[in-house]
This record gives structure tokens, C-alpha cells and sequence, in this order.
């Protein structure tokens, strides 16, 4: 059991690894790489900006997100500790694969600074993961109502939306009780992270150069989003690029297009992540005040 224990965080580094290596290798087998390259180099460097722009409010949301969820639990951060702690996470999930990535790892900073309740913190960073969801099916079928060669009924689309919601709902009144006076809160906010990340992928397109048919690309960004959730790979690095590749096949789009894209929103996701690392070696400055705003 202990020698398990020991190489199950080296066996699962080895496994993203291994799994984001093959997938990136596949895409650059089947993609035409000089030409992602040349959409790169002729890509509008202040659209990329507005890009970045639109991503980091995402995680100014995404931040403000889980405390509201802390605070449910009765915890008590402040915007600025809470904003440190969500960026080492963030630094976590995206360049250290191997260990307890970075949710587990601001359950056990809090758990241990504040002493606070590991099974509502848990329950807390779930339900916070909940709402992303929530947020992402939600948009994914409102897209889906401006591509009619899916032929699917506006009907249905609209039925799935609005009873996955109040099944949704349900849930949180039923089994968290302790967490429904900051629903509307908390998944406004979900919403918010969804749609500045779509908007990142709009800025992205004029950068390069697609002022039209943008609908296609951005679901296929929202389909990706999902596969991404599944921890396979590092960031999400080759499962994106799979998504994208064959999704432009389907919708006939410029798989090198798609393929940039994806990349771009690594790099983007990447770069925003990177503040992180000051408080991997500087850890005694995650805290400022216990007491929240």
C-alpha cells in the first residue's frame, strides 16, 4: 500500500505525459504545422491582447467564485489571500501534473492555516466545479441554436437548458442546503468565467484574420473546455488540439485555424498562470488577513 501510495504521483506525471506527447504528436502528423505557424506569425498582436485581457477577468471571476464558496462554509478570506491562493492553483494544475494538483493543495493550505473543515472545503471546491459546468452546458446548447445544420430542434435545446437548470437547482436545495443563499452568487459568477473565456476565443479569431463564422469554432472551444476537464493531459495540452482537429473536419473549417486557436488559448491560459510561481518559492506571503472584506 505504501509503495503505491509513493508512485502513484510519479505513475499519473508519466501517464499525462505520455497521453498530451501522443496527442500533440498525432495533430502535428495530421495538421499542417508550417501553416499554424504562419497564422501565428501574421496574427494581430492587439486582438491577442484583448485575448489575454478577457482571459484574466475569467479568473478574476473564477477567483471571486470560490470564495463565495469558502465564505458559505465559514471561512474567511480576503479577496487579495483568496486571489494568491487561486494562483498557485492555477500554476499547480497547469505545470506540476504530478501530486495533489492545485485543488488539493489549497484544501490542505486552508486546512491547515485555518483550520478549516476539510470536508467543506471539498464539498466547496466540488460544488465550485458544479457551476463551471453548469455554466459551460448552458452556453455549449445556446451556441448550438445558431448552427441549424445539426439539425437539432430548437425545442429540445431549449428544454434541456431549462430543465438541466432547474434539475440543478434541485440538487443544490435538496443535498447543500448550506450553500444555497450564494446559488444565484456563485454560478452569475460561473457564467461570468464561460463567457470572458468565449470572448478570449472571439479575440483570438480577429486576431486571426476570421471576422465571420465564428459560431462553429466556439463550440467546438466550449466541446474542448469539457474534454479538458478530464485531467489526462497537462493544461488540457493535446486533448484541445484533438477536439479542434477533428471538430473542423466536421463543420469544414480550416483545421490549421482551429489547431492555432487551441494553441493560442494554452499559451494564454499558460502566461496567466505564471504569477503563480512567485508563491511556490515565496509561500509565507499567500496570507494578508483572515478576515474578509
Amino acid at each position: 500500500m505504501g509503495i503505491w501510495t509513493k508512485a502513484w504521483p510519479i505513475l499519473k506525471v508519466v501517464f499525462k505525459l505520455s497521453f498530451t506527447i501522443a496527442a500533440l504528436t498525432w495533430v502535428v502528423y495530421n495538421v499542417d504545422m508550417s501553416a499554424v505557424k504562419t497564422i501565428w506569425k501574421n496574427s494581430d498582436p492587439l486582438m491577442l491582447f484583448a485575448a489575454f485581457v478577457a482571459f484574466f477577468v475569467s479568473q478574476i471571476f473564477a477567483s471571486t467564485r470560490i470564495r463565495s464558496y469558502f465564505l458559505a462554509t465559514g471561512l474567511k478570506l480576503s479577496e487579495w489571500s483568496n486571489y494568491k491562493l487561486y494562483l498557485l492553483g492555477m500554476f499547480y494544475n497547469m505545470f506540476l501534473p504530478g501530486g495533489v494538483g492545485g485543488d488539493g493543495y489549497k484544501i490542505y493550505y486552508l486546512r491547515k492555516t485555518h483550520h478549516a473543515d476539510t470536508r467543506k472545503l471539498i464539498l466547496a471546491t466540488l460544488l465550485d466545479k458544479a457551476s463551471g459546468l453548469w455554466a459551460l452546458c448552458v452556453i455549449s446548447l445556446a451556441l448550438l441554436l445558431k448552427l441549424p445544420q445539426l439539425h437539432i430542434p430548437t425545442i429540445w435545446i431549449w428544454l434541456l437548458m431549462i430543465v438541466g437548470t432547474i434539475v440543478y437547482y434541485l440538487i443544490y436545495h435538496i443535498g447543500f442546503k448550506s450553500f444555497l443563499s450564494s446559488f444565484v452568487t456563485t454560478n452569475a459568477k460561473a457564467m461570468g468565467v464561460q463567457l470572458c473565456q468565449v470572448l478570449s476565443v472571439v479575440f483570438t479569431l480577429y486576431a486571426l484574420g476570421i471576422k465571420e463564422n465564428h459560431t462553429p469554432y466556439l463550440v467546438l472551444f466550449m466541446v474542448s473546455s469539457l474534454v479538458a476537464l478530464f485531467p489526462l493531459t497537462i493544461g488540457g495540452l493535446g486533448a484541445r488540439e484533438l477536439v479542434f482537429m477533428y471538430g473542423a473536419e466536421y463543420y469544414a473549417l480550416d483545421a490549421q485555424i482551429g489547431v492555432a486557436i487551441s494553441l493560442f488559448f494554452y499559451v494564454i491560459s499558460a502566461l496567466a498562470s505564471l504569477p503563480g510561481l512567485y508563491f511556490v518559492f515565496y509561500n509565507k506571503y499567500l496570507e494578508d488577513s483572515p478576515i474578509a472584506d
